[in-house]
């Protein structure tokens, strides 16, 4: 308990100075007159936070939420001394990537070079907001290749890993998990987006300048473009969401905020949401059952291990599971890594440590938190073991084979699917004061909330369900599963994520077009036509469309990216019949 009081401590200690800094910081900043020249620091700076934000060393708030464009926009905003413009760009680019899911080891798009690199051209360029969606489209796409060469060269260190299994060299193994991986990702990540940001920014800004000169209709078409990336967001997430029997809630939700305006307060909506899934449970599902006497009760383990020992193994993982994320391992050197402290503590000669290590070196992939039960689990396994068990090699890696696919689906729909985008969601809404893509400069207790509620999901539900996996053991995740708590849950999240999804595709989804037709003197205004019928049914109707895509015809989430941003450049090209603002007829772009 001691250490674990350490670790509380320094980690509140660190918050509170950031949050301390970045008040001093975002108040005394000076009003935004002229564009920040991009120094060489601060474009190092800038890299630094990009590998940061993909590294292990905040306790997987990297990739859950330094790698979000709007806690990136404020960082490089307080980097550059704009950190209320930061936030409002950081903002706008999340819009596009507001339902982003990377489950599997799949990648569409990069948020994290969207929103460093984005941010940071875009103040270095002096653009505004819309400026800023429209260069953070592209940028977002040009991540999957660096994701693909670290995925695929990571591969050669977890080789090196079985070496030092072999050798039964317990330290080395952890070494070449969090150490020999990370000089390789620094330089990968850091450089090219440090050069990119102290290079371009001016190149950017005349770059858009001669486009806005010579050929607006682009600019338009990526403005146009990154209206419509939203729409993908919000299918990735009803890809898990709009299933069973909550997805009416959806449909509600859109149909109750287009006859508002679109102007809702989410952070009320998800209220309204929460007492919507509790009433639905409480329909659905009946009240929690009780467990008949007995079935509670604790397995009591041999003794061999310490709180202590299962917490330090949690530690490992909930920093260092993805540090050396490989397509070969995934996460086996991470998931060997975490179990280094429980495997000192129970085998002492060399050949009982080199089986065990190799026993956990192999494939593994699963959603981090919720999988931590599957950690609990083989720990209790093995520390039966050491006490003499018979408990062979194949019944241990049967259970984490058999229970990382469930667990994976389950966590990605709970912590990717409703989580972090209900929380990014409200952020970006308290960050904007509810004008995301209006708003030229931002509130810092945006960014900061959405962070502290991730915080208390990845640490507070991934060390409770690793505990609970020790304590009950092999029939840790029957239990749940019995209890049907994890079904409630499940059916809850549902409804509480379908219902902000349809609000936020009113909020967010932007397409409409200015085309008007004139047929026999009477003039056809198509956009008022489709809002007489039904208000922001452009929008309904490309969600829709994108989600059949992506869950029923398996198309490539980056495949339709790119497709949105040709159409909208393509739709841009003035050739439709429109109307000026004295009603006279001219050619107009698709979209307005």
């Amino acid at each position: 308990m001691g250490l674990r009081r350490k670790q509380i401590g320094f980690a509140m200690g660190i918050s509170l100075a950031l949050l301390f800094a970045s008040y001093v910081v975002a108040n005394a900043a000076p009003a935004a007159q002229e564009p920040p020249r991009m120094s060489f620091l601060m474009a190092a700076a800038i890299g630094v936070l990009y590998y940061l934000a993909l590294s292990p060393w905040f306790a997987n708030l990297g990739f859950t939420v330094l790698y979000r464009p709007l806690v990136a926009g404020t960082l490089v905003g307080i980097v550059m001394g704009r950190p209320a413009e930061g936030i409002a760009i950081g903002a706008n680019i999340n819009v596009l990537y507001l339902g982003w899911i990377a489950a599997g080891g799949a990648l569409p798009g990069d948020p994290g070079l969207a929103g460093y690199l984005g941010a940071a051209l875009a103040l270095g360029g002096g653009l505004d907001v819309k400026a800023a969606l429209a260069l953070a489209a592209p940028l977002g796409l040009l991540g999957g290749l660096t994701f693909s060469l670290r995925m695929s060269l990571c591969s050669v260190i977890a080789h090196r890993a079985d070496r030092f299994a072999d050798q039964g060299d317990i330290k080395a193994v952890a070494r070449s998990n969090y150490v020999y991986s990370q000089p390789f990702l620094f330089v990968l990540y850091a450089a090219p987006v440090a050069m990119a940001a102290w290079l371009g920014s001016a190149a950017v800004s005349q770059a858009l300048g001669w486009i806005a000169q010579h050929a607006i209709w682009v600019m338009t078409g990526l403005f146009a473009a990154s209206g419509m990336l939203a729409a993908l967001g919000i299918a990735l997430n009803l890809k898990f969401l709009l299933r069973g029997s909550v997805w009416p809630y959806f449909f509600i939700a859109f149909t109750v905020t287009s006859l508002m305006g679109g102007q809702v307060n989410l952070l009320v909506m998800a209220i309204i949401g929460v007492c919507l899934a509790y009433i639905h449970v409480l329909f659905t599902e009946g009240p929690p059952a009780e467990t008949p006497a007995g079935e509670t009760a604790d397995r009591r383990p041999p003794g061999l291990l310490t709180r202590r020992d299962v917490f330090r193994a949690w530690l490992r993982w909930l920093f260092f599971s993805h540090a050396c994320w490989n397509w070969e391992r995934m996460q086996g050197l991470g998931f060997a890594h975490a179990m280094t402290p429980i495997i000192a503590r129970l085998y002492k000669t060399p050949a009982d440590i080199s089986a065990a290590l190799k026993r956990h070196l192999i494939f593994f992939n699963t959603q981090p938190d919720i999988g931590g039960v599957i950690h609990g689990t083989v720990i209790a396994m093995e520390e039966e073991r050491a006490a003499g068990a018979n408990i062979s090699d194949d019944a241990i890696n049967g259970v984490k084979t058999g229970l990382m696919g469930p667990m994976s689906g389950i966590g990605d729909t709970i912590q990717q699917g409703i989580v972090i985008p209900v929380a990014l969601a409200i952020g970006m809404s308290i960050a904007t004061g509810g004008q995301v893509g209006v708003a030229t400069h931002g509130n810092i207790l945006g960014p900061l909330f959405f962070a502290a509620a991730v915080a208390a999901f990845v640490w507070g539900v991934g060390w409770l369900l690793w505990w609970q996996g020790y304590q009950q053991g092999r029939v840790a995740v029957t239990n749940i599963l019995k209890s049907g708590a994890l079904n409630r849950l499940i059916s809850g999240a549902g409804v509480l994520g379908n219902f902000l999804m349809g609000a936020l595709a009113v909020s967010f989804v932007k397409l409409s077009t200015g085309v008007v037709f004139l047929i026999g003197g009477t003039k056809i205004d198509v956009q008022g036509l489709l809002n007489s019928f039904m208000p922001n049914l452009l929008p309904l109707v490309l969600v829709l469309l994108i989600w059949w895509l992506v869950a029923h015809k398996r198309v490539s989430p980056t495949a339709v990216m790119v497709a949105i941003i040709l159409f909208g450049i393509l739709g841009a090209i003035p050739v439709w019949p429109g109307l000026n603002e004295k009603g006279e007829f001219l050619r107009v772009g698709l979209f307005k």
